[in-house]
C-alpha cells in the first residue's frame, strides 16, 4: 500500500494533511478523496454552496497525483 495525503480547500479555508492516509489503489484515493469532500459538504453545506470544494491528494514525495472538486447549488423554483 502506498501512503497520500489529502488536502482540502475552497475559497474560504485550506487544511494540510499532515499525517496521511495508506490507500491500495487508485480507486481506494479517489474514494477516500471523494468520501472526505462529501463529509465536508454534509457538515455545513449551506457554507460551501455556489463554489468548489476541492482535495488535492500528494504522495510521499510531494507530488499531486490527484485533484476532486464537488460543488452545491441551489435554484428555488417559483414564489417562495
Amino acid at each position: 500500500m502506498a501512503h497520500y495525503f489529502f488536502d482540502i480547500h475552497d475559497t474560504r479555508f485550506s487544511s494540510v494533511d499532515e499525517d496521511g492516509q495508506e490507500c491500495r489503489d487508485r480507486d481506494a484515493v479517489s474514494e477516500h478523496a471523494l468520501s472526505i469532500l462529501c463529509a465536508v459538504a454534509r457538515d455545513k453545506p449551506l457554507d460551501h454552496l455556489h463554489s468548489q470544494l476541492g482535495a488535492t491528494v500528494r504522495d510521499v514525495e510531494n507530488h499531486v497525483v490527484l485533484t476532486a472538486t464537488v460543488s452545491l447549488s441551489i435554484t428555488w423554483v417559483g414564489e417562495t
